[in-house]
């Protein structure tokens, strides 16, 4: 079974109407911190994430890329130096000599041996789409390739012009296994649902999402590629 925790499509009845009964709660409050220590609502998170630990979930990736890159090999986990070393022979083409110096100049100085553990073979995702209306997804939508692209070089002169040219933004619906995910929060899958849920009750109320990754590929075929219409650039 799939769930998204954003629209909560594919979550049981049974689980609906557990949070139904807590409706009093979600309208008198705008934090989830707020009334979380009460039992039953305890008792349901960790219910949720076990429900969501046993099944799938649907998890939401912004990029700026070409499509047909997703259909024909779906996601891949690589390394930022392998990405960057396609990128140069892909599109290197498309920057002077001048811009291209610049660029390796300041690849060289940002991925360091640190940035590269932490971001090296991983892919990342959030699990709602509030990141639109945060705007938080707004650099990864505006400028090609991933911030181990783009991050320390779209502010160079012309070349993050040059940058919002290539592909187009995209989200990627994504089918994974939360197992395979890295997160950063407890039950992070039932209070993602919880908070879903909440803000259908109550449009004040904070959203909890969060930053997760797996260093396992997502196939073509538990990919769904949303194009924007929206010009980032």
């Amino acid at each position: 079974m799939q769930i998204d925790l954003d629209s909560l499509f594919g979550l049981p009845l049974e689980f609906q109407n557990r949070l139904r009964a807590l409706d009093y709660l979600f309208i008198e409050s705008n934090f989830l911190e707020n009334f979380e220590n009460n039992a039953d609502v305890k008792k349901l998170i960790s219910d949720l994430n076990e429900f969501c630990l046993k099944n799938r979930v649907i998890g939401y990736h912004y990029t700026r890329a070409f499509p047909n890159d997703f259909k024909e090999k779906g996601m891949l986990s690589r390394t930022g130096n392998v990405i960057r070393e396609e990128f140069k022979k892909r599109h290197f083409h498309l920057f002077s000599k001048k811009e291209q110096i610049q660029i390796t100049e300041e690849w060289y100085k940002s991925f360091g041996k640190d940035d590269n553990e932490n971001r090296d073979n991983r892919i990342f995702f959030n699990f709602t789409l509030s990141a639109l209306n945060w705007k938080s997804a707004e650099l990864l939508l505006k400028y090609y390739g991933g911030e181990q692209v783009y991050a320390p070089i779209y502010r160079l002169p012309g070349i993050g012009k040059k940058l919002c040219k290539i592909g187009e933004p995209l989200i990627l619906k994504c089918d994974l296994n939360p197992n395979d995910i890295k997160t950063y929060i407890i039950n992070p899958w039932g209070k993602i649902i919880m908070s879903s849920y909440h803000r259908t009750k109550n449009s004040e109320a904070h959203t909890i999402d969060q930053d997760g990754n797996q260093k396992v590929r997502v196939k073509a075929e538990n990919i769904e590629i949303i194009k924007l219409t929206k010009h980032y650039c």
